[in-house]
């Protein structure tokens, strides 16, 4: 039996959406059944049908706000009443540490998918501008968490 992943991204520049495609390359290379989603196309209701472990690859724009493509989902997901206790997720923030709200859109999204009863398997990651080495080595412990 396959392990079942759903990776979700929220963008404004790309880089998020790459990563997140990255990883989706490499994870069904190992044989996971994966699936990759913008989160403009995702509904919280969608969450727990996608998969039991998820991964978040998100950006965070203008003053600690979700980009463009997840303010919709984040704004449904802050008012859902969606159970979301048979799923797992890690989130991992791409921002920029000049601003005073560094990774909000990440933390808050950690923090609401918990509140509705989603187990992170590891604290949010808050990577600035030069993210690249920060991911390459979250993303190998996050995959191995997930797979546990």
């Amino acid at each position: 039996m396959s392990k079942k992943i759903a990776i979700y991204y929220g963008t404004m520049t790309g880089n998020a959406e790459s990563l997140a495609q990255s990883t989706h390359e490499k994870v069904q290379a190992e044989g996971w059944d994966a699936t990759l989603h913008n989160l403009a196309d995702v509904k919280p209701d969608d969450l727990p049908k996608n998969a039991a472990n998820a991964i978040f690859v998100v950006s965070t724009w203008g003053d600690g706000e979700p980009p463009a493509d997840a303010e919709d989902f984040f704004a449904e997901l802050s008012a859902a009443s969606v159970n979301l206790s048979n799923m797992r997720h890690a989130v991992f923030g791409l921002g920029d540490s000049n601003y005073e709200q560094f990774n909000a859109f990440a933390k808050n999204l950690d923090a609401r998918l918990s509140e509705l009863g989603s187990t992170a398997v590891a604290d949010v990651a808050a990577a600035d501008v030069v993210f690249e080495q920060d991911y390459a080595d979250w993303e190998p412990k996050v995959l191995a968490l997930l797979a546990s």
